[in-house]
């Protein structure tokens, strides 16, 4: 087996410069009663890219666990937004909130007696693509079927300075699709604000 190069000139040869937290783009649509609204993924501040979790199914044998793939899951995902008056996209996120379930009446949006699950004005899909230093897509997932779980609150206080608003919005969705070099919108290339 041969030495290991461990200095930092061979680090600087072999390392492409990596990826940046800062060089992302989200795009989706917020749902609502019989129409969509796109966002401005300007006014996104932070979003990760999601994540998803095999399940283990433990099978005893003889004094051993033998462990085996399970089911995948989806935890929520989160995106933290500027707050802001001009598209004053918050009301819109708590009106598609409400279209699941009003405030006051305890009920649905939809008075005809029930939630249509496959309605795309309610279900609607998300993506998020990671950029690198050009702009360009390096990869991007794309949340299929989300809906609001939580409008996050707005902090206000008469100490901050210096700063701007922002909530978080936290979606639920059913499966995400990956895609390598692609654009939220599935052309490659370079991704234009």
């Amino acid at each position: 087996m041969g030495l290991v190069e461990m200095g930092v000139d061979n680090f600087k040869k072999n390392f492409d410069g990596g990826t940046r937290p800062n060089r992302f783009v989200v795009t989706g649509e917020i749902g609502g009663d019989g129409s969509t609204t796109p966002i401005n993924n300007l006014y996104v501040k932070a979003a990760s890219m999601p994540s998803s979790t095999m399940g283990i199914i433990q099978v005893p044998f003889r004094g051993r666990v033998i462990k085996l793939p399970g089911d995948r899951a989806y935890p929520e995902w989160t995106i933290t937004l500027l707050d802001e008056t001009s598209d004053d996209f918050r009301t819109k996120f708590e009106a598609w909130n409400e279209a699941f379930n009003s405030h006051a009446e305890n009920i649905s949006g939809d008075q005809a007696g029930g939630l249509d699950l496959t309605d795309t004005n309610l279900f609607t899909n998300w993506t998020v693509a990671q950029l690198d230093m050009q702009g360009n897509v390096i990869r991007s997932t794309t949340l299929h079927n989300c809906w609001p779980v939580e409008v996050g609150a707005v902090d206000l206080t008469y100490d901050a300075a210096d700063t701007l608003t922002e909530y978080s919005i936290t979606l639920s969705y059913d499966y995400i699709d990956l895609h390598e070099g692609q654009s939220p919108g599935g052309l490659g290339g370079a991704v234009t604000a």
